[in-house]
């Protein structure tokens, strides 16, 4: 009997915008205008996600918004491009697609950011029972914490029999499913973030490792505590430990942590051990953050794994 080689899909479930950033030749002069360049990109959290899985080859799926005007032809076309399955995307008759506007010093440096992402709070658990058949076969849901909770809260009890991800995306936004947080299978939170989740303050090695066992009794199954330039602690209930890659080259932090959860989500329908996967997940944000760009042209499953070699 031949084997099949079919490789499982992942959905995300999240943010999709048009990401622009100006950056000036020189100092900005306030209240005149400034010579300069204005970039634009696809972006996103849930949408960045989705690009770095289908990088690493797993098949991806985002499920999300855009408007009915040019911005939203744009991110489909870049999405589509990178081979990201959009056809599950919702046109919005009269919202526009989300916009993302940063203004950067001279010094790359940004000085202020303006967001414009109320499309995503148009999504309904309805939108959740329309994607049910795509939803049923999928081997991962990621969500992003930009949605909103009652959509959440919905996936989480209706798709618990299939391991859910969790990127809290902020602080802030973390509080927002702080009651549901063990009904995910995994979760990725930075250091504050974590001790938030967990009530514990981390301060050392034993804190670090009692929060983690806090998370864990919640219900999670994996927990990945990212820590910056420091690293990542990783625990499982089994296994715990921590990891950092050194001598990285840092070019933009800007999207590390979105390769870092395709990672990890890599690491788990590949069946690797949460050290293994840490480290796969590591390797794919280090890449990330030697590009100034938010998605590495070079991130690659094949890449991730000679940068995992040379390191040996």
């Amino acid at each position: 009997m031949q084997k099949n080689t079919i490789k499982p899909y992942a959905c995300v479930i999240g943010g999709l915008n048009v990401d622009l950033q100006g950056s000036s030749d020189s100092p900005l002069v306030f209240n005149d205008s400034n010579p300069g360049e204005i970039e634009m990109s696809a972006g996103g959290v849930g949408r960045n996600i989705a690009e770095n899985l289908a990088r690493i080859s797993i098949p991806s799926k985002i499920l999300s918004y855009v408007g009915a005007d040019a911005l939203g032809d744009f991110v489909i076309n870049k999405t589509t491009t990178a081979n990201v399955d959009t056809s599950l995307l919702i046109e919005h008759s009269t919202l526009p697609t989300s916009q993302y506007l940063s203004l950067l010093d001279d010094n790359n440096d940004m000085l202020v950011s303006i967001s414009d992402m109320r499309i995503i709070d148009e999504m309904t658990i309805q939108d959740i029972n329309n994607w049910k058949d795509t939803l049923d076969h999928c081997g991962a849901i990621i969500i992003d914490t930009n949605i909103p909770v009652e959509v959440i809260e919905y996936i989480v009890e209706k798709y618990n029999h299939i391991p859910l991800f969790l990127d809290p995306v902020s602080f802030a936004k973390t509080s927002k499913v702080l009651h549901i947080i063990g009904k995910f299978h995994t979760i990725k939170p930075n250091k504050l973030e974590a001790e938030l989740i967990s009530g514990i303050s981390i301060k050392d090695g034993k804190s670090m490792l009692d929060a983690a066992q806090k998370i864990f009794e919640k219900g999670c199954k994996q927990i990945f505590i990212t820590l910056g330039k420091d690293g990542v602690f990783y625990f499982d209930g089994e296994e715990y430990g921590h990891y950092l890659h050194e001598g990285v080259n840092v070019k933009s932090a800007n999207g590390a942590g979105d390769a870092f959860t395709a990672g990890v989500v890599y690491g788990f329908l590949n069946l690797n051990s949460i050290k293994e996967t840490a480290k796969f997940a590591s390797a794919a944000a280090v890449i990330a953050l030697q590009s100034k760009n938010t998605i590495s042209e070079n991130l690659s499953e094949h890449n991730i794994k000679l940068l995992l070699k040379d390191e040996m």
